[in-house]
């Protein structure tokens, strides 16, 4: 299940965040976590291992994926049924159509009402888009294991 998906400028300020298991999507409740994911990749970076584009925790995954304007991190419960690559594809999914919702410069480091709402849309789309690939999974795992 996705605990949570966040929106950060290239400096680590969160733009957007959504809790999709609480419904809430407080802008406070994301700077501690963006400020956390900003440091670990500098970090990282000026080490010369490079930017992490997922790490695990006992409990959870988070996925990382950047872009020029912003940067995308999405959380997700370690025990579910949905693969690292199908992860991946739908955060491409999202960077290609938060693309168009944020364009220009400006929209990097804010993201107005309108924008919010827009960014909210294309979020509940691929959280329904999740649910499909998770109950394809599940039938395909459940194929496989009749056919042994």
């Amino acid at each position: 299940m996705i605990r949570a998906f966040y929106i950060l400028t290239p400096g680590g300020i969160p733009v957007f965040y959504y809790d999709p298991v609480e419904k809430k999507d407080a802008l406070a409740d994301a700077i501690l976590f963006t400020g956390l994911i900003t440091a670990i990749q500098n970090f990282l970076i000026e080490v010369e291992i490079g930017a992490p584009k997922q790490f695990t925790t006992n409990t959870r995954e988070v996925y990382i994926e950047t872009t020029s304007c912003f940067g995308l991190v999405l959380v997700k419960d370690q025990n579910d049924d949905i693969s690292a690559n199908d992860v991946q594809h739908l955060l491409s999914s999202l960077v290609n159509r938060l693309d168009l919702v944020m364009p220009d410069k400006q929209s990097c480091d804010l993201v107005d009402d309108t924008e919010r709402r827009q960014i909210r849309e294309i979020v509940d789309k691929i959280l329904v888009d999740w649910k499909k690939i998770i109950k394809e999974s599940k039938a395909s795992k459940k194929m496989k294991e009749g056919l042994w």
